[in-house]
């Protein structure tokens, strides 16, 4: 299994990330970063990787199939 540490650095290529935020009261999310650099908050709104706050892990490896 891959072991991912939390950074403040911004993910640079396209993938699947885990998110959370700077406060105690937000969850962590899986995101998509798309290749320019975007991703899609859960309520549909898009933004900017550079203009996030908070901690990114990834990208994440996607399962092999059995």
């Amino acid at each position: 299994m891959q072991r991912l540490i939390w950074t403040s650095d911004k993910p640079k290529q396209a993938g699947w990330y885990w998110w959370r935020g700077l406060g105690e009261d937000t969850d962590p999310l899986i995101l998509f970063v798309d290749e320019v650099g975007y991703f899609q908050w859960p309520d549909g709104a898009s933004q900017e990787v550079g203009l996030t706050k908070g901690e990114w892990a990834g990208p994440l490896t996607p399962p092999s199939e059995s």
